[in-house]
Order: C-alpha cells, then sequence, then structure tokens
C-alpha cells in the first residue's frame, strides 16, 4: 500500500501543469533558432535529474555545453529519461499551447506569446530551465544532440 502513496505523490509532483511554466521559461529566454521545438525534449530530463539540476542551478556566465558534459554522472541515462518523460512534455506543451502561451511555426520553432501560470512550478526547476536554455543559446539543434550523445527522439 505505502507503495502507491508514493507513486501518487510523485505523479501529483509531476504534472503537465506544473511542468507546463518550466517548459516556458526555457523558451523565454533561449535565443530562437530553426528546430527548436526539438529542445523541449531535453528540458524535463534535465531539469528535474538531480546532479544536472545542481550543475545548472550553479552554473554562471562562463557555463557551456562543454562544461556542463564534462561530468560524466551528469549525462547517465539521459537517452532513458528522455524517452520516460516524452508524454509529460508533449502535455505540457499542449497546455501551453491551448492557453496561448506559446506558438510553435512550422519549421518548428517555437515563440512565447504570452506569460504562463508559474505559481504551479518550484521556483528552482524555473531557474534551472533558464539556465539551460542560455547554456543552448550559442549552440544548435543538431550539435546539441550530437554532443549530448542522443541519436533520435
Amino acid at each position: 500500500m505505502s507503495g502507491r502513496i508514493i507513486d501518487h505523490l510523485f505523479s501529483l509532483q509531476r504534472t503537465p501543469f506544473s511542468m507546463a511554466p518550466i517548459v516556458h521559461s526555457f523558451f523565454a529566454e533561449v535565443v530562437p533558432k530553426e528546430r527548436d521545438f526539438l529542445l523541449s525534449y531535453l528540458i524535463l530530463p534535465m531539469v528535474l535529474y538531480p546532479t544536472m539540476h545542481t550543475f545548472l542551478n550553479n552554473s554562471n556566465r562562463r557555463s557551456s555545453l562543454r562544461s556542463m558534459c564534462d561530468d560524466p554522472a551528469r549525462l547517465v541515462g539521459l537517452a532513458a529519461r528522455v524517452e520516460d518523460c516524452k508524454p509529460l512534455t508533449n502535455s505540457a506543451i499542449l497546455i501551453l499551447a491551448a492557453e496561448g502561451s506559446i506558438k510553435i511555426s512550422d519549421e518548428l520553432s517555437v515563440e512565447t506569446v504570452g506569460a504562463s501560470k508559474m505559481s504551479h512550478a518550484k521556483p528552482s526547476y524555473i531557474k534551472a530551465a533558464k539556465k539551460l536554455a542560455f547554456i543552448f543559446s550559442d549552440v544548435d539543434v543538431v550539435s546539441i544532440f550530437r554532443t549530448l550523445g542522443l541519436k533520435s527522439l
């Protein structure tokens, strides 16, 4: 019985409504580029993973994609986490699109149009998503996936 309670608590903390502001804050900060919609699948697996979350919150202006990948412990199981978070990411994006917070173009570029309800998300996750956007800003989408060792979505 106690295992089920833990599962329910985990589900309540990781609802699409609480994850949507994290995705929105990333796209509000990232430099727009072609096919940046694909980056949405990296946000939650990276921001929610404790080791990566700590790195992102402690990152500064000199932090880069290369320095993020220096410690292999941050990237362990990233491909599996991306797959696990895919339904949650899709739901969060649908919520943002339905409330008019983002607009997705035909070229798969995401543009933030309005504000999202930030009260649903932990402030440390919002901060980590913004810092992840800063780290990804100088690099194109294909290079990000290649550097992280992800071959496909």
